[in-house]
């Protein structure tokens, strides 16, 4: 049997097993969650072959690429992983499908940002993948961040701008994508500067209190499990070379 696990903390929240089972059916497969931030723990698993791959969460997204022998041009390009494979020849492979997930919703929803001001807020892993999504599709990006380094190391690799997190409500009355990749809890701008041509995408699926302030204020909101399962797509086909069954996916994540 062929194992698979979600690695991070807090994660006992997480869907993912739930949604890799729907993946998966009655496939010899196995998915568990294991809620660390021990990333040496994690190499050893998976070079025992303990583990055959892992996803990975916060706060290991970028941490995840100092023990990989491999990477794809995702993880390459955003400078984080959030699949990690061990590979035939005993090495490490990382892969990034938060960039992928982000790409394929924003083009299933019909978002046209080519050349639109787009704001992402938050620097981390999933906000990198965010980042290298938008500029795939031609956006005008301002990343936001508390920690300016974070969001000046991908501007290094991307032309945006960076501002700080606590400059951004006067920073978005004209951003026509608001992305919110900071974990559900945290919201970081006043109902006040929202307004009713701006469309609202959060990483949570949870639905975080953000998503909730952007319905209210009658926003398009894209809620994050469109995200989790276009990432969980690609993912999955990565962990085991086969197609998920996605309307089983859908139906776990009531889609």
């Amino acid at each position: 049997m062929k194992k698979f696990a979600l690695v991070g903390k807090p994660i006992s929240h997480s869907k993912s097993p739930s949604l890799f089972k729907a993946a998966y059916g009655d496939c010899d497969f196995e998915y568990s969650l294991i809620e660390t931030t021990d990333i040496k723990y994690v190499e050893n698993l998976l070079r025992s072959k303990t583990l055959c791959g892992v996803n990975v969460t916060i706060p290991l997204k970028v941490e995840a690429m100092a023990i990989v022998d491999e990477t794809d041009e995702t993880a390459e390009m955003t400078g984080a992983t959030n699949v990690i494979i061990s590979t035939g020849s005993n090495k490490l492979k990382a892969y990034n499908t938060d960039y992928l997930g982000v790409l394929q919703t924003l083009i299933d929803f019909n978002i046209d940002i080519d050349g639109k001001e787009c704001l992402i807020i938050g620097a981390g892993g999933a906000g990198r993948a965010v980042a290298f999504a938008l500029h795939k599709l031609g956006a005008n990006i301002t990343v936001a961040n508390r920690t300016p380094d974070k969001a000046n190391s991908i501007a290094e690799k991307i032309k945006c701008n960076v501002i700080n997190i606590n400059e951004i409500n006067r920073n978005i009355l004209n951003k026509k994508l608001i992305v919110n990749a900071l974990p559900a809890g945290i919201c970081v701008i006043d109902e006040q500067y929202l307004n009713l041509n701006q469309i609202i995408f959060d990483a949570s699926p949870q639905q975080s209190a953000f998503f909730k302030m952007a319905q209210s204020k009658g926003c398009r909101c894209i809620d994050g499990r469109f995200w989790l399962l276009n990432q969980g797509i690609a993912a999955y086909k990565i962990f085991t070379q086969q197609q998920p069954d996605i309307g089983s996916m859908r139906k776990i994540l009531n889609i």
